[in-house]
């Protein structure tokens, strides 16, 4: 693979126009923007993450299920997924079955009370080797069940009392405080149609719908010299435009921002190895990535495929440049009908999507192990986290129409060969105080736990606040300070009402507090 950062060290060394518009944008930047760009560890310690936003509100209580609540199987009986006859489900190894391929049943996760819905079986080598975290009942303060409203605050690292603090994204404000989005091409990158609020801010980063349709009016080609030619006069041009005094108004240093940035990525994505396929899983002919036909060894079907592309370049984004954050989404999660094909839970239109979630992150747990896929030669699995997120979860009960509606908490995936892991939130110890979950007694089928927020149609209370999962990463994973983290997030570090650090054990809602997952 070719060494793409050295490329394009080189291409700025070549063209000094460049560099001179690259010291230039840095007088551009907004005062808050220079702020603690020497403080913490952030990019420097070559720690990175790569996120996924579930949009529509993922069903938590049908990813791991309380399969031991009693309440659970009373108010699915449609949706809910059955016990295998051959398991004890209250065993506690922490190493969960190995499922045949077509499991029908819940997978016992063998903590003791909770399973995994089979369509996530290939989340099941990642769990037994203990770098995932199935994290249950996350949420935030005063919920909202707007989609809209809820996935702001999550992309903005906020809560329904306050709401968002800042105009600009959780993942960008993390970039900021880095410094590295005023040193470097590349910092934070999207996939998708549209640059999420996430990764939104005043100075801009980079957001790309396609790597292969990311070129300069389509004049490249390695091994024709008239077309590079007439590449490099476009390239100085552009230099030489990025030279030109413009007035301090009208945005006009973000959109100069934006200029620069473009051209220093330009050659970034024109190398070779963005194009190919060529990862496998350990058998050397089944596709990590199936973004057609041709590589769809696993059978995840023609609606996969654009998922799949998109986070076969987030990965590759992460892998062979120096971009910090990375990420793209998955929708479809809004199930309010048809959630699973009736009599048979394991499958239908959900379990599709938690197929391709969960060889996502297999499949990204194999490409950041194998050495001879990314730039630096060497296993990537420690430095990166692979996390998750959805504006909110689903009722407990299952509606009329065979799915679920808009409610409170959720679910959280967490990988990286740094992360330790378990599953949090759903079992029968308690943590700082806690009850990790308290079931139905059996009489009462709609208490307990599934109940806690709602005693008709069941809405699952925060236990655990999204903040607090994020928090983590930001600061143990990608090296923040505490001090930066209180600026990311807003909140963070006032703990005698957002508890996200310590929890709280008392009032109507106890928190357990950050989880140690770093």
């Amino acid at each position: 693979m070719a060494n793409i950062i050295t490329r394009r060290a080189f291409m700025k060394a070549g063209l000094k126009a460049t560099a001179v518009a690259g010291l230039a944008s840095l007088t551009h930047i907004p005062p808050f923007l220079r702020q603690a760009l020497a403080e913490g560890q952030i990019g420097i310690s070559g720690k990175k993450v790569l996120f996924i936003f579930l949009r529509g509100g993922n069903d938590g209580v049908n990813n791991i299920i309380p399969i031991q609540d009693p309440a659970y199987a009373a108010n699915r009986a449609v949706l809910g997924m059955p016990k295998d006859p051959a398991a004890t489900y209250t065993e506690a190894t922490g190493l969960a079955d190995v499922p045949a391929a077509n499991y029908p049943f819940a997978i016992n996760l063998r903590n003791g009370f909770a399973a995994l819905n089979p369509a996530m079986a290939d989340m099941v080598p990642l769990y037994n080797a203990k770098d995932l975290a199935l994290i249950h009942r996350v949420a935030y303060r005063s919920q909202s069940r707007s989609h809209f409203d809820s996935e702001q605050y999550w992309e903005k690292g906020a809560d329904g009392t306050t709401g968002p603090k800042t105009s600009d994204g959780l993942w960008y404000r993390t970039i900021v405080e880095s410094g590295w989005n005023t040193n470097h091409a590349l910092s934070g990158v999207s996939i998708q149609s549209n640059m999420p609020a996430s990764l939104r801010g005043s100075y801009p980063l980079t957001n790309l719908s396609s790597i292969g349709r990311y070129n300069l009016l389509g004049v490249y080609n390695p091994s024709n010299t008239s077309t590079n030619a007439d590449r490099l006069k476009l390239l100085n041009a552009i230099d030489q435009a990025n030279l030109q005094a413009y007035p301090a108004k009208d945005n006009r240093d973000m959109v100069f921002g934006l200029g620069t940035a473009f051209r220093d990525t330009l050659d970034i994505f024109q190398d070779p190895s963005f194009a190919t396929n060529e990862f496998y899983d350990t058998n050397g002919t089944t596709h990590l990535f199936p973004i057609a036909a041709s590589s769809d060894q696993r059978g995840l079907g023609s609606g996969a495929y654009g998922f799949f592309q998109s986070i076969k370049s987030a990965a590759q984004v992460l892998a062979n440049t120096d971009a910090i954050i990375t990420g793209t989404e998955l929708g479809g999660f809004d199930t309010h009908t048809s959630q699973v094909t009736v009599g048979s839970p394991h499958l239908g239109g959900h379990a599709n999507l938690l197929r391709r979630v969960a060889w996502a992150f297999y499949a990204l747990k194999q490409y950041f192990s194998n050495p001879a896929y990314n730039i630096k030669g060497q296993s990537m699995w420690n430095d990166v986290v692979v996390v998750t997120m959805s504006e909110f979860g689903r009722t407990s009960a299952e509606n009329a129409s065979v799915g679920t509606d808009h409610a409170e908490a959720s679910v959280m995936y967490v990988a990286g060969g740094s992360v330790k892991g378990g599953v949090y939130g759903c079992d029968l110890n308690t943590k700082n105080g806690v009850a990790n979950w308290t079931p139905s007694d059996g009489v009462n089928l709609k208490g307990g736990s599934l109940f806690a927020a709602n005693n008709s149609v069941g809405y699952l209370k925060r236990v655990i606040d999204y903040r607090s999962v994020v928090g983590e990463i930001i600061r143990d994973h990608l090296g923040a300070t505490q001090a930066q983290l209180n600026r990311i997030i807003p909140g963070y570090g006032i703990e005698s009402t957002e508890h996200l650090l310590n929890g709280i054990s008392t009032g109507a809602t106890p928190l357990i507090g950050e989880l140690g997952l770093i």
